[in-house]
């Protein structure tokens, strides 16, 4: 019976909640850079990258725009129990939704900028997996991206060449308590009692950009660790044989402190180049697998020992991540009027250490590299009255092989792992 139990509510686990902003970029503009955008300060995603960059608007923006991944990577296993799966990683389609509003009035006009950003999976809110440790997995990826997303910020110029910003994303933490009593002569449920409070957290973000000149920019920001927790206490009274209380909590996949300091210059009027590194703490990383434990409690149980037969805890050994720099570099050519191309890419160690134990969280030496457009052009159906930009961005996503090497009676079996992901976006924007 307990172990029935315990099965239905280790199926309940919670969805990750890391930003798929994080691992894809938000924007096609962003995602054909690579992401090195905390020292721009003119695009929607100013909002979740740096907010104290949300002053290069003096206009409204609204941008609404589709993306999607689609993984190739593998994981071949030498020798594996078909008890043992691999996880799978999932295409995440997502639409996205910007919008930046400087407010106006004689105090605060071309001083104080609004902005929201957020992003929504294709078909559903949000994908709810937590895989077993023993199961290979690839852990940067595993579902953290199929989320609803959603962060907002505020932009303040302090004096002219600097602006400093705060913001929030929107993180959460479920919250559930069930109770069941059980007349075991009769087999039957007297009380099914079930309460989940699903609460939202905000998440703090900051940044800073410096403006030496009209050609220099240069941004610091901060993205504050996420994570979802959760906790489903269980208690099963017995009647007169006491009672079993079964405790389930813990993190949710989860996103460290993201430090960031970036550089852009206009070496001409029509080409930008930047340069960003990111610092991730994955040091700090949770330990990823649900935690049980089951209590039993009452005289009858204590008097024949099954207090101490049936009660069990779960002991799980740390990550062992390591933190990294991540080295990013872009640039972007505003050729013409109507058309601005745009490329980029970044370089990501790995976190994991290798994988020869009994855990199986697999990342490898990554390289990224992005391209994009955006196209200016009038609206042929006048709907608008100023024009129109339409970005497209793309992005490959290359996982360098790596193996792991386990021991003959370990039933996961010995593995290379590596592949690609190819994203693409599109988004229609409008300034007015």
């Amino acid at each position: 019976m307990t172990r029935r139990f315990l099965t239905a509510l280790l199926l309940c686990a919670p969805a990750a909640f890391a930003n798929p902003f994080e691992l894809y970029g938000f924007t096609p503009r962003a995602m054909g850079m690579g992401g090195a955008m905390t020292a721009i300060g003119d695009d929607l995603g100013a909002s979740f990258y740096n907010p104290g960059a949300l002053l290069g608007h003096t206009k409204t923006e609204f941008g609404i725009g589709f993306a999607d991944t689609h993984s190739n990577l593998y994981v071949d296993r030498s020798s594996a129990s078909p008890t043992i799966s691999t996880a799978t990683v999932e295409n995440t389609p997502r639409f996205e939704l910007g919008l930046i509003f400087p407010l106006g009035g004689a105090l605060l006009k071309d001083r104080v900028v609004l902005a929201i950003g957020g992003g929504h999976p294709l078909g559903g809110l949000i994908r709810v997996q937590t895989v077993d440790e023993s199961h290979p997995q690839f852990y940067m990826y595993q579902s953290k991206a199929q989320r609803f997303a959603l962060n907002g910020a505020l932009g303040v110029k302090i004096v002219d060449g600097l602006s400093v910003g705060v913001g929030v994303q929107i993180t959460a933490e479920q919250i559930g308590k069930v109770d069941f009593a059980l007349d075991v002569a009769s087999k039957q449920f007297k009380a099914r009692d079930i309460t989940v409070d699903l609460n939202t957290i905000p998440t703090p973000t900051a940044g800073i950009l410096i403006q030496p000149s009209e050609s220099l920019s240069i941004g610091f920001s901060w993205r504050k660790e996420s994570q979802l927790y959760y906790a489903q206490p269980t208690g099963i009274d017995l009647g007169d044989l006491g009672a079993l209380n079964l405790g389930v909590q813990g993190l949710a996949q989860y996103w460290p402190h993201v430090f960031s300091g970036a550089v852009s210059f206009k070496l001409t009027e029509k080409v930008l180049v930047t340069a960003q590194a990111d610092y991730l703490l994955w040091s700090r990383a949770p330990n990823d697998q649900v935690q049980v434990s089951v209590t039993p409690s009452g005289p009858v149980l204590t008097s024949l020992g099954l207090d101490k037969v049936l009660a069990f805890q779960s002991a799980d050994a740390s990550m062992g991540f390591a933190n990294i720099l991540v080295p990013h570099l872009a640039v972007e050519y505003a050729g013409w009027d109507w058309l601005t191309l745009r490329a980029g890419g970044y370089v990501r160690p790995a976190i994991t250490p290798d994988q020869n134990g009994t855990t199986n969280y697999l990342d490898n030496f990554t390289e990224c590299v992005g391209a994009g457009a955006s196209f200016r052009f009038t609206d042929p159906l006048q709907v608008f009255t100023e024009p129109v930009t339409f970005d497209i961005g793309g992005q490959l996503i290359i996982a360098n092989q790596r193996s792991s090497q386990k021991q003959a009676a370990d039933p996961t079996g010995s593995m290379d792992y590596g592949g690609s992901l190819v994203s693409f976006a599109a988004m229609l924007r409008y300034l007015y």
